[in-house]
């Protein structure tokens, strides 16, 4: 758990921006067979995506 808190961390803004949009894309091709693992990994996403933006913003 501990690598994972400090991947969020380490990595920068564009990585983080990228991977939220990754995910994103991803989640349209499971919309319709799994739509509760759609939900969550798209609500992943959105909180990434805020996350970095927030990271962003602090640095500056």
């Amino acid at each position: 758990m501990e690598k994972v808190v400090s991947f969020f961390k380490e990595s920068s803004f564009l990585k983080l921006v990228a991977i939220s949009i990754g995910i994103a894309v991803l989640t349209v091709f499971i919309e319709k067979p799994l739509p509760s693992i759609f939900l969550g990994l798209r609500l992943f996403s959105f909180l990434l995506f805020v996350y970095a933006v927030i990271r962003y913003i602090s640095r500056k």
